[in-house]
């Protein structure tokens, strides 16, 4: 299944907090071209979002605050995986979403929010919807 999972740099002060979500460096030499940033939020506990996935897209997703339980289908294999996702953890960690990767998330929390990178603008072409998560 085509996902990642990694750290991604924090910097704390008495000011409060400069996060580094994504780096050019950190992405694969085919995808240097930008697509489009976006932030998602959950206004309360249950609530889903995604259940779907794309056909070409390649997204990165970190939770800021929040925890959201999160729901993989290798669309093509059928393989599955779940994980839990916590902005309020020490570490905050990035998830690298593949082409034909099938994602739901699920709010555990009353507010969540996400961060967002695609590498390609968002197409509804490209979305084809699915059950990831219930």
């Amino acid at each position: 299944m085509d996902y990642k999972i990694e750290s991604f740099e924090k910097f704390n002060d008495k000011r409060g907090q400069l996060v580094v979500f994504l780096r050019n460096r950190n992405l694969d030499k085919k995808f240097k071209k930008f697509g489009q940033i976006y932030f998602v939020t959950f206004e309360k506990k249950g609530v889903i979002r995604g259940n779907h996935y794309h056909k070409t897209f390649r997204e990165w997703f970190g939770v800021i605050s929040g925890k959201v339980q999160v729901a993989l289908i290798d669309v093509k294999t059928g393989k599955k995986k779940e994980m839990i996702l916590d902005g309020d953890s020490e570490k905050y960690v990035r998830l690298e979403i593949g082409p034909n990767v099938a994602h739901g998330f699920k709010s555990l929390t009353k507010y969540v929010s996400l961060v967002n990178y695609t590498d390609k603008e968002w197409n509804e072409k490209d979305v084809i919807h699915v059950e990831a998560i219930k």
